[in-house]
């Protein structure tokens, strides 16, 4: 009889591991050796299970995609059907978030972005379809607004959001939060 193969869990091992490296070291300083040190498997064994580190980084971009789709999409799911704006606006900014390895992991993508085509990619694809989602969440409340005006305070609220997430590290996001929320409400007014 066969022994069970072990693949996806040391696949899952091995991208929690350089997850963790990344945040850590960015994905520059996120060596095979370091992931291996970090999973407590054999370097070979990583090579084995998930590839070379282009291969661990495809995967690792895949991975938060489909993850900031999911939750993304069970976020729009709890939308109400009128007076979409204000409830998208505190979910938006309405929350406490201090995975720290997940903001460190997510700036490090954003700066490797500049020097690899498939990061950079993904991450502008991901970001169209948040500033778009944005708009067409503002439409149901605004459905008579011009495209562009739409667009614009899509942009000002998603600007918002990013900026909120840029202070997490420094312990400073709870501090503006409220403001981001007050003056992405004052954004949308101007729809009105």
């Amino acid at each position: 009889m066969a022994r069970p193969s072990k693949k996806s869990e040391r696949t899952e091992e091995i991208m929690q591991a350089f997850r963790r490296c990344v945040a850590r070291y960015g994905l520059e300083g996120s060596t095979l050796e370091r992931i291996a040190e970090e999973s407590g498997l054999q370097r070979s064994l990583v090579r084995h299970y998930v590839g070379n580190r282009e291969d661990l980084t495809l995967q690792l971009i895949e991975q938060m995609a489909a993850q900031y789709d999911r939750e993304w999409r069970e976020m729009l799911s709890d939308l109400p059907a009128t007076e979409v704006a204000p409830a998208f606006l505190r979910m938006l900014f309405e929350y406490e978030d201090d995975d720290r390895e997940r903001m460190q992991l997510e700036s490090a993508l954003i700066f490797a972005a500049s020097r690899d085509a498939a990061i950079s990619e993904a991450m502008r694809s991901w970001t169209e379809r948040f500033y778009g989602d944005i708009a067409e969440i503002l439409r149901r409340d605004y459905p008579d607004t011009d495209g562009d005006a739409l667009q614009s305070v899509a942009f000002g609220i998603a600007s918002l959001y990013f900026n909120i997430d840029s202070m997490q590290p420094l312990q400073m996001a709870d501090r503006y939060r409220a403001s981001a929320l007050d003056a992405a409400r004052r954004l949308v007014a101007t729809l009105a």
